[in-house]
C-alpha cells in the first residue's frame, strides 16, 4: 500500500515537472548592435503595466524634453514609483522599466502583473512590463539584485546615456524604509543624475 502511495507520489511530481518544462516559453535570443545607444535599438512596441496590449514607443517617449529611463528590480520598484510624488520640479520624463526577467515563467504569468498595477497605480508614471528582458539587455544591465536599479537618460537626439547605478535599502517592498527615507533617497538622487 505505501509503495503504491510512493509511486503515485512520484509519477504526479515527475508529471508536473514534466508539463512545467513543456510548456514553458523557450527563451527569446536578443541580437543588439554593439556601439552607441539610441532609440533605434529600443523595442518598437513594449508592455506598459496596465495594458493588455503592446504600446508604441512614441506614446512613452516625449520628444521635447529628455526622458528619464530607470530599470528597477523588486526593492528598488518600491521606492522609485515615488519619484514623481517627492520630486516634483523634475524637468524630464520619468520612466520605470520593471525588469522581472529572472523571475520564473509562472510567477510572472500569475502574480507580478497584479503586483505591478498595485504598486504602479499612484505613481503617475509608466511603467514598462519587462517580461523578456529584452530592454534589460538592450540596456546592458546585468545586475538583477533585488536592490538595485539603473537610470539612463535619453536625451533631446535621441542618445541614451547610463547616469546612475546604485541600491535602495534592503526589503523595501515589505517597508524597511519609511516615508521620510524614501523622500531623503529620491532627492539626493535626483541631485546626482
Amino acid at each position: 500500500m505505501k509503495t503504491n502511495i510512493l509511486k503515485i507520489a512520484f509519477l504526479t511530481i515527475l508529471g508536473l515537472g514534466l508539463i512545467t518544462y513543456i510548456t514553458a516559453p523557450s527563451p527569446k535570443k536578443i541580437e543588439v548592435a554593439q556601439g552607441e545607444l539610441n532609440l533605434a535599438v529600443l523595442p518598437k512596441e513594449l508592455m506598459i503595466v496596465g495594458s493588455q496590449k503592446p504600446v508604441d514607443i512614441n506614446s512613452i517617449i516625449k520628444k521635447n524634453i529628455k526622458n528619464l529611463l530607470i530599470v528597477v528590480n523588486h526593492d528598488s520598484i518600491a521606492v522609485m514609483k515615488d519619484l514623481k510624488k517627492y520630486a516634483q520640479d523634475i524637468d524630464f520624463n520619468p520612466i520605470l522599466v520593471a525588469n522581472i526577467s529572472a523571475a520564473p515563467w509562472f510567477i510572472k504569468k500569475w502574480v507580478i502583473p497584479s503586483k505591478m498595477e498595485e504598486l504602479n497605480k499612484d505613481s503617475q508614471m509608466v511603467m514598462i512590463y519587462d517580461e523578456d528582458g529584452m530592454m534589460q539587455h538592450i540596456l546592458n544591465v546585468t545586475n538583477n539584485d533585488k536592490t538595485h536599479f539603473v537610470a539612463f537618460i535619453i536625451n533631446l537626439d535621441g542618445t541614451i546615456s547610463k547616469v546612475y547605478e546604485g541600491d535602495v535599502k534592503a526589503d523595501a517592498l515589505e517597508g524597511s524604509m519609511n516615508e521620510e527615507e524614501i523622500e531623503e533617497f529620491i532627492i539626493d538622487f535626483i541631485s546626482n543624475i
